[in-house]
Protein backbone atom coordinates (compact mmCIF):
# COMPACT_ATOMS: atom_id res chain seq x y z
CA UNK A 1 0.00 0.00 0.00
CA UNK A 2 2.29 2.24 0.81
CA UNK A 3 4.58 1.77 -2.35
CA UNK A 4 0.70 2.59 -4.53
CA UNK A 5 1.04 5.93 -2.54
CA UNK A 6 4.40 6.58 -3.31
CA UNK A 7 3.25 6.05 -6.86
CA UNK A 8 0.46 7.79 -7.22
CA UNK A 9 2.03 11.13 -4.96
CA UNK A 10 4.76 11.00 -7.73
CA UNK A 11 2.25 10.72 -10.68
CA UNK A 12 0.35 13.94 -9.04
CA UNK A 13 3.99 15.60 -8.77
CA UNK A 14 4.33 15.00 -12.60
CA UNK A 15 0.77 15.77 -13.39
CA UNK A 16 1.37 19.00 -11.35
CA UNK A 17 4.70 20.14 -12.95
CA UNK A 18 2.97 19.68 -16.73
CA UNK A 19 0.39 21.99 -15.78
CA UNK A 20 2.13 24.88 -13.42
CA UNK A 21 5.66 24.54 -15.56
CA UNK A 22 4.10 25.12 -18.88
CA UNK A 23 2.87 28.85 -17.77
CA UNK A 24 5.18 29.44 -15.16
CA UNK A 25 8.16 28.57 -17.83
CA UNK A 26 6.41 29.97 -20.69
CA UNK A 27 6.65 33.62 -18.79
CA UNK A 28 10.43 32.52 -17.54
CA UNK A 29 13.51 32.76 -19.50
CA UNK A 30 13.90 28.77 -19.50
CA UNK A 31 10.68 28.89 -21.88
CA UNK A 32 12.90 27.19 -24.15
CA UNK A 33 14.23 24.79 -23.35
CA UNK A 34 11.09 23.32 -21.24
CA UNK A 35 9.04 23.50 -24.80
CA UNK A 36 11.79 21.09 -26.10
CA UNK A 37 10.52 18.22 -23.95
CA UNK A 38 7.27 19.62 -23.72
CA UNK A 39 6.52 20.65 -27.81
CA UNK A 40 6.13 16.82 -29.01
CA UNK A 41 3.32 15.75 -26.38
CA UNK A 42 1.29 18.71 -28.28
CA UNK A 43 2.79 18.27 -31.47
CA UNK A 44 2.03 14.59 -31.35
CA UNK A 45 -1.90 15.51 -30.25
CA UNK A 46 -1.98 18.22 -32.77
CA UNK A 47 -0.93 15.97 -35.48
CA UNK A 48 -4.67 13.86 -35.59
CA UNK A 49 -8.01 15.84 -35.80
CA UNK A 50 -9.83 13.15 -33.20
CA UNK A 51 -6.86 15.01 -30.23
CA UNK A 52 -6.16 18.14 -32.47
CA UNK A 53 -9.07 19.83 -29.87
CA UNK A 54 -6.84 18.59 -26.64
CA UNK A 55 -4.10 21.48 -27.76
CA UNK A 56 -7.19 24.41 -27.94
CA UNK A 57 -7.78 26.87 -25.35
CA UNK A 58 -11.30 27.39 -24.32
CA UNK A 59 -11.01 30.82 -22.45
CA UNK A 60 -9.21 33.92 -23.92
CA UNK A 61 -5.19 34.21 -23.30
CA UNK A 62 -3.62 36.14 -26.15
CA UNK A 63 -6.39 38.78 -26.24
CA UNK A 64 -8.62 41.07 -24.20
CA UNK A 65 -12.16 40.20 -24.87
CA UNK A 66 -14.82 42.61 -25.22
CA UNK A 67 -16.49 41.06 -21.75
CA UNK A 68 -15.41 42.04 -18.18
CA UNK A 69 -15.98 38.78 -16.74
CA UNK A 70 -14.06 36.76 -19.44
CA UNK A 71 -11.07 39.34 -18.95
CA UNK A 72 -11.91 38.75 -15.13
CA UNK A 73 -11.43 35.16 -15.13
CA UNK A 74 -7.56 35.68 -16.22
CA UNK A 75 -6.76 37.90 -13.08
CA UNK A 76 -8.79 35.92 -11.11
CA UNK A 77 -6.74 32.68 -12.23
CA UNK A 78 -3.46 34.07 -11.13
CA UNK A 79 -5.28 35.32 -7.59
CA UNK A 80 -6.10 31.59 -7.17
CA UNK A 81 -3.21 30.15 -7.51
CA UNK A 82 -0.71 32.46 -5.71
CA UNK A 83 -3.69 32.16 -2.83
CA UNK A 84 -3.69 28.57 -3.03
CA UNK A 85 0.20 28.37 -3.01
CA UNK A 86 0.48 30.19 -0.23
CA UNK A 87 -2.16 28.44 1.84
CA UNK A 88 -0.25 25.14 0.80
CA UNK A 89 2.81 26.02 2.06
CA UNK A 90 0.95 27.20 5.86
CA UNK A 91 -0.84 23.61 5.64
CA UNK A 92 2.92 22.14 5.04
CA UNK A 93 5.04 23.85 7.95
CA UNK A 94 1.85 22.55 10.06
CA UNK A 95 2.24 19.31 9.43
CA UNK A 96 6.37 18.91 9.28
CA UNK A 97 6.40 20.85 12.40
CA UNK A 98 4.18 18.63 14.11
CA UNK A 99 6.26 15.69 12.87
CA UNK A 100 8.88 17.14 14.30
CA UNK A 101 7.62 17.53 17.90
CA UNK A 102 5.88 14.32 17.50
CA UNK A 103 2.51 15.92 18.41
CA UNK A 104 0.38 13.08 16.29
CA UNK A 105 -2.14 14.40 13.99
CA UNK A 106 -3.09 18.04 13.35
CA UNK A 107 -6.29 19.23 14.23
CA UNK A 108 -5.83 23.15 14.25
CA UNK A 109 -5.61 26.28 12.05
CA UNK A 110 -6.30 24.95 8.61
CA UNK A 111 -7.19 21.44 9.86
CA UNK A 112 -9.64 22.44 11.92
CA UNK A 113 -12.14 23.47 9.18
CA UNK A 114 -10.82 20.89 6.90
CA UNK A 115 -9.35 17.27 7.38
CA UNK A 116 -7.55 17.90 3.89
CA UNK A 117 -6.82 21.57 3.68
CA UNK A 118 -2.78 20.92 1.61
CA UNK A 119 -5.28 18.99 -1.31
CA UNK A 120 -8.28 21.83 -1.04
CA UNK A 121 -5.45 24.47 -1.84
CA UNK A 122 -3.40 22.52 -4.20
CA UNK A 123 -6.82 22.31 -5.92
CA UNK A 124 -7.52 25.96 -6.00
CA UNK A 125 -4.50 26.33 -7.02
CA UNK A 126 -4.61 24.37 -10.00
CA UNK A 127 -8.21 26.37 -10.68
CA UNK A 128 -6.13 29.52 -10.88
CA UNK A 129 -3.06 27.79 -13.80
CA UNK A 130 -6.15 26.15 -15.44
CA UNK A 131 -8.09 29.96 -15.63
CA UNK A 132 -4.70 31.26 -16.77
CA UNK A 133 -3.51 29.32 -19.24
CA UNK A 134 -6.76 27.22 -20.42
CA UNK A 135 -5.60 23.78 -23.00
CA UNK A 136 -8.58 21.53 -22.75
CA UNK A 137 -5.50 19.00 -22.00
CA UNK A 138 -5.29 20.72 -18.68
CA UNK A 139 -8.70 20.77 -17.49
CA UNK A 140 -8.75 16.62 -18.20
CA UNK A 141 -5.49 16.94 -16.34
CA UNK A 142 -7.03 19.10 -13.95
CA UNK A 143 -10.30 17.31 -13.11
CA UNK A 144 -8.18 14.21 -12.98
CA UNK A 145 -5.91 15.06 -10.26
CA UNK A 146 -9.16 16.34 -8.03
CA UNK A 147 -10.07 12.47 -8.25
CA UNK A 148 -6.03 11.46 -7.80
CA UNK A 149 -6.31 13.59 -4.45
CA UNK A 150 -9.43 12.18 -3.27
CA UNK A 151 -8.18 8.70 -3.78
CA UNK A 152 -5.06 10.03 -1.57
CA UNK A 153 -7.44 11.25 1.24
CA UNK A 154 -9.02 8.67 1.66
CA UNK A 155 -5.59 5.93 2.07
CA UNK A 156 -4.34 8.75 3.99
CA UNK A 157 -7.57 8.50 6.52
CA UNK A 158 -7.12 4.96 6.84
CA UNK A 159 -3.79 5.14 7.88
CA UNK A 160 -4.47 7.64 10.27
CA UNK A 161 -7.69 5.60 12.00
CA UNK A 162 -4.77 2.69 12.07
CA UNK A 163 -2.35 4.71 14.08
CA UNK A 164 -4.76 7.07 16.24
CA UNK A 165 -8.29 5.22 16.33
CA UNK A 166 -11.14 6.71 17.94
CA UNK A 167 -9.44 10.24 18.64
CA UNK A 168 -8.86 10.34 14.52
CA UNK A 169 -12.43 9.11 13.62
CA UNK A 170 -14.07 12.06 16.27
CA UNK A 171 -12.27 14.33 14.07
CA UNK A 172 -13.49 12.97 11.26
CA UNK A 173 -17.05 13.42 12.67
CA UNK A 174 -16.92 16.38 13.33
CA UNK A 175 -14.45 18.28 10.24
CA UNK A 176 -15.15 18.07 6.73
CA UNK A 177 -12.84 16.29 4.24
CA UNK A 178 -12.27 18.98 1.69
CA UNK A 179 -14.98 22.27 1.97
CA UNK A 180 -17.11 22.64 4.95
CA UNK A 181 -20.94 21.52 4.27
CA UNK A 182 -19.36 18.33 1.81
CA UNK A 183 -20.56 19.79 -1.34
CA UNK A 184 -18.39 17.32 -3.31
CA UNK A 185 -19.98 14.63 -1.32
CA UNK A 186 -23.47 15.32 -2.14
CA UNK A 187 -22.82 15.92 -6.16
CA UNK A 188 -20.99 12.96 -6.04
CA UNK A 189 -24.37 11.05 -4.45
CA UNK A 190 -25.87 12.57 -7.45
CA UNK A 191 -23.77 11.03 -10.23
CA UNK A 192 -22.96 8.11 -8.98
CA UNK A 193 -24.76 7.24 -5.18
CA UNK A 194 -26.74 4.94 -6.52
CA UNK A 195 -23.94 2.66 -7.27
CA UNK A 196 -22.95 0.05 -4.45
CA UNK A 197 -19.30 -0.80 -5.72
CA UNK A 198 -17.47 1.78 -4.16
CA UNK A 199 -14.40 1.73 -7.43
CA UNK A 200 -16.90 1.77 -10.37
CA UNK A 201 -19.26 4.36 -8.39
CA UNK A 202 -15.58 6.47 -8.76
CA UNK A 203 -15.16 5.45 -12.46
CA UNK A 204 -18.73 6.76 -13.37
CA UNK A 205 -18.37 9.82 -11.05
CA UNK A 206 -15.06 10.59 -12.78
CA UNK A 207 -16.18 10.31 -16.22
CA UNK A 208 -19.70 12.04 -15.92
CA UNK A 209 -18.12 14.77 -14.21
CA UNK A 210 -15.07 14.86 -16.62
CA UNK A 211 -18.29 15.21 -19.36
CA UNK A 212 -19.72 18.26 -18.23
CA UNK A 213 -16.56 19.87 -17.45
CA UNK A 214 -15.67 19.42 -20.96
CA UNK A 215 -19.01 20.02 -22.38
CA UNK A 216 -18.84 23.65 -20.27
CA UNK A 217 -15.52 24.30 -22.07
CA UNK A 218 -17.03 24.32 -25.18
CA UNK A 219 -19.83 26.42 -24.64
CA UNK A 220 -17.04 28.60 -23.37
CA UNK A 221 -14.91 28.75 -26.13
CA UNK A 222 -17.84 29.29 -27.95
CA UNK A 223 -18.58 32.23 -25.63
CA UNK A 224 -15.04 33.45 -26.25
CA UNK A 225 -14.93 33.32 -29.58
CA UNK A 226 -18.41 35.95 -29.69
CA UNK A 227 -17.03 37.89 -27.46
CA UNK A 228 -13.47 38.66 -29.12
CA UNK A 229 -12.67 41.90 -31.72
CA UNK A 230 -12.27 39.57 -34.74
CA UNK A 231 -13.70 40.05 -38.68
CA UNK A 232 -13.92 37.73 -41.63
CA UNK A 233 -13.63 39.54 -45.12
CA UNK A 234 -14.47 36.84 -47.67
CA UNK A 235 -12.45 38.91 -50.62
CA UNK A 236 -9.40 39.01 -49.14
CA UNK A 237 -9.64 35.54 -47.34
CA UNK A 238 -8.55 36.72 -44.07
CA UNK A 239 -9.90 36.41 -40.60
CA UNK A 240 -8.34 39.54 -38.32
CA UNK A 241 -8.34 39.15 -34.82
CA UNK A 242 -7.35 42.28 -32.51
CA UNK A 243 -5.24 41.34 -29.46
CA UNK A 244 -7.51 44.57 -28.03
CA UNK A 245 -10.99 45.37 -28.44
CA UNK A 246 -11.16 47.25 -31.84
CA UNK A 247 -14.71 48.03 -33.99
CA UNK A 248 -15.02 45.81 -37.11
CA UNK A 249 -14.31 48.97 -39.34
CA UNK A 250 -11.52 50.00 -37.20
CA UNK A 251 -10.11 46.62 -38.23
CA UNK A 252 -10.77 46.46 -42.21
CA UNK A 253 -9.24 49.99 -41.74
CA UNK A 254 -6.29 49.13 -40.82
CA UNK A 255 -6.05 46.19 -43.13
CA UNK A 256 -7.07 48.21 -45.68
CA UNK A 257 -3.68 50.86 -45.25
CA UNK A 258 -1.62 47.26 -45.30
CA UNK A 259 -3.36 46.31 -48.81
CA UNK A 260 -2.26 49.95 -50.14
CA UNK A 261 1.46 49.13 -49.91
CA UNK A 262 2.18 47.07 -53.22
CA UNK A 263 4.79 45.02 -51.14
CA UNK A 264 1.78 43.13 -49.16
CA UNK A 265 -0.73 42.12 -51.70
CA UNK A 266 2.00 40.96 -54.13
CA UNK A 267 3.57 38.90 -51.06
CA UNK A 268 0.32 37.23 -50.13
CA UNK A 269 -0.84 36.51 -53.72
CA UNK A 270 2.65 34.47 -53.74
CA UNK A 271 1.80 32.84 -51.02
CA UNK A 272 -1.34 31.76 -52.65
CA UNK A 273 0.00 31.67 -56.37
CA UNK A 274 3.00 29.44 -55.09
CA UNK A 275 2.45 27.94 -52.41
CA UNK A 276 -1.22 27.55 -52.89
CA UNK A 277 -2.13 28.89 -49.32
CA UNK A 278 -6.13 29.31 -49.25
CA UNK A 279 -6.23 32.37 -46.10
CA UNK A 280 -4.53 33.89 -43.86
CA UNK A 281 -5.15 35.02 -40.08
CA UNK A 282 -4.04 38.51 -39.03
CA UNK A 283 -3.53 39.24 -35.33
CA UNK A 284 -3.23 43.11 -35.21
CA UNK A 285 -1.82 44.04 -32.17
CA UNK A 286 0.11 47.05 -30.12
CA UNK A 287 3.76 47.43 -31.54
CA UNK A 288 5.13 46.86 -28.38
CA UNK A 289 2.95 43.53 -27.35
CA UNK A 290 4.31 41.79 -25.00
CA UNK A 291 3.22 38.38 -25.63
CA UNK A 292 4.22 38.16 -29.55
CA UNK A 293 6.43 34.51 -29.07
CA UNK A 294 2.84 33.67 -29.16
CA UNK A 295 2.80 34.41 -32.73
CA UNK A 296 6.63 35.42 -33.95
CA UNK A 297 9.79 34.28 -33.10
CA UNK A 298 11.09 38.12 -32.52
CA UNK A 299 14.09 38.22 -34.96
CA UNK A 300 15.05 42.07 -33.33
CA UNK A 301 16.11 42.65 -30.27
CA UNK A 302 13.68 45.12 -29.01
CA UNK A 303 11.22 41.93 -29.56
CA UNK A 304 13.33 39.26 -27.66
CA UNK A 305 11.92 39.48 -23.86
CA UNK A 306 14.43 41.05 -21.88
CA UNK A 307 15.34 38.14 -18.62
CA UNK A 308 14.51 40.73 -15.60
CA UNK A 309 11.45 41.54 -17.19
CA UNK A 310 10.89 38.18 -17.57
CA UNK A 311 11.70 37.59 -13.82
CA UNK A 312 9.59 40.46 -12.96
CA UNK A 313 6.39 38.61 -15.23
CA UNK A 314 7.59 35.26 -12.97
CA UNK A 315 7.11 37.35 -10.12
CA UNK A 316 3.72 39.31 -11.39
CA UNK A 317 2.25 36.11 -12.34
CA UNK A 318 2.63 33.92 -8.99
CA UNK A 319 1.70 36.96 -7.14
CA UNK A 320 -0.83 39.42 -8.51
CA UNK A 321 -0.95 41.53 -6.09
CA UNK A 322 2.80 42.41 -5.96
CA UNK A 323 2.32 43.60 -9.54
CA UNK A 324 0.52 46.93 -10.11
CA UNK A 325 0.18 46.21 -13.84
CA UNK A 326 -3.41 45.08 -14.90
CA UNK A 327 -3.92 42.71 -17.70
CA UNK A 328 -4.41 45.37 -20.05
CA UNK A 329 -1.20 46.77 -19.39
CA UNK A 330 0.70 43.28 -19.45
CA UNK A 331 -0.59 42.84 -23.32
CA UNK A 332 -0.16 46.54 -24.28
CA UNK A 333 -1.87 49.48 -24.92
CA UNK A 334 -3.47 50.14 -28.95
CA UNK A 335 -1.53 53.07 -30.27
CA UNK A 336 -3.88 54.62 -32.63
CA UNK A 337 -1.22 55.75 -34.57
CA UNK A 338 0.71 52.77 -35.13
CA UNK A 339 -0.50 49.19 -34.89
CA UNK A 340 1.75 45.47 -35.89
CA UNK A 341 0.18 42.59 -38.17
CA UNK A 342 1.14 39.37 -38.24
CA UNK A 343 -0.05 37.76 -41.09
CA UNK A 344 0.46 33.42 -40.62
CA UNK A 345 -0.61 30.31 -42.60
CA UNK A 346 -3.15 28.84 -41.85
CA UNK A 347 -2.79 24.46 -41.52
CA UNK A 348 -5.20 21.12 -40.72
CA UNK A 349 -3.56 18.76 -38.94
CA UNK A 350 -2.09 16.37 -42.26
CA UNK A 351 -0.09 20.33 -43.27
CA UNK A 352 -2.91 20.96 -46.11
CA UNK A 353 -3.95 24.64 -45.87
CA UNK A 354 -7.27 25.58 -44.98
CA UNK A 355 -9.43 28.79 -45.38
CA UNK A 356 -9.64 31.98 -43.52
CA UNK A 357 -12.65 30.80 -42.54
CA UNK A 358 -11.63 28.37 -40.52
CA UNK A 359 -8.99 30.29 -38.73
CA UNK A 360 -10.36 29.57 -35.32
CA UNK A 361 -11.21 25.91 -35.51
CA UNK A 362 -9.36 23.60 -33.60
CA UNK A 363 -7.15 21.56 -35.92
CA UNK A 364 -6.21 25.05 -37.41
CA UNK A 365 -2.76 25.87 -36.38
CA UNK A 366 -1.02 29.15 -37.43
CA UNK A 367 2.54 29.89 -37.95
CA UNK A 368 3.87 33.47 -39.28
CA UNK A 369 4.42 34.28 -42.70
CA UNK A 370 4.89 38.25 -42.39
CA UNK A 371 5.07 40.83 -40.08
CA UNK A 372 3.58 44.45 -40.94
CA UNK A 373 4.30 47.81 -38.81
CA UNK A 374 1.52 50.50 -39.71
CA UNK A 375 1.58 54.00 -39.46
CA UNK A 376 -2.15 54.61 -39.10
CA UNK A 377 -2.17 58.56 -39.20
CA UNK A 378 -0.14 58.68 -41.95
CA UNK A 379 -1.88 55.71 -43.63
CA UNK A 380 1.51 53.86 -44.55
CA UNK A 381 3.32 50.74 -44.12
CA UNK A 382 6.16 51.79 -42.14
CA UNK A 383 8.58 47.84 -41.87
CA UNK A 384 7.54 44.94 -43.67
CA UNK A 385 9.63 41.77 -42.67
CA UNK A 386 9.20 38.10 -43.61
CA UNK A 387 9.39 35.55 -41.18
CA UNK A 388 10.77 32.34 -40.28
CA UNK A 389 7.65 29.63 -39.92
CA UNK A 390 8.18 29.48 -36.16
CA UNK A 391 6.78 30.91 -32.95
CA UNK A 392 8.99 31.69 -30.22
CA UNK A 393 8.85 28.05 -28.72
CA UNK A 394 8.91 25.98 -32.38
CA UNK A 395 6.22 24.84 -34.29
CA UNK A 396 3.73 24.73 -31.13
CA UNK A 397 0.11 25.19 -31.40
CA UNK A 398 -0.31 28.46 -29.68
CA UNK A 399 -4.15 30.03 -28.76
CA UNK A 400 -5.12 32.31 -31.91
CA UNK A 401 -6.83 34.70 -29.08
Amino acid sequence: MAANDRLIKGSVTIFYLLIGLEIVIMISPFAGYFYAGYGPLLDFLYGFKATAWLTGFFLPHAVIAKNDLLNFLNTLGRSLFSFGLIAFLIGAIQIYSAKIRRKGFVSSILYRWVRHPQYLFLAISGLGLLLFWPRFIILILYISMLFVYYILAKNEENRMLKQHGDSYAAYMQRTAMFVPGEPGKKIYRVFSGWIKSPVLALAVGYGLILFFAILVAFGLRRYTISHISKIYLPEKQITVVSIVPRSDQAMKDALDVAYEDSRIASILSEYRQRDGHKGFLVNLMPVHYMMQGLFLEPINSEEKPDRRSSWRNVVGFVFPFFSPSNHQAMMGRMNRDSVRMIFSQLTWPDGKYAPANEALNFSVKHLPLLKVDVDLEHRSVVEVEKTPKRNFWGRMPMPPF
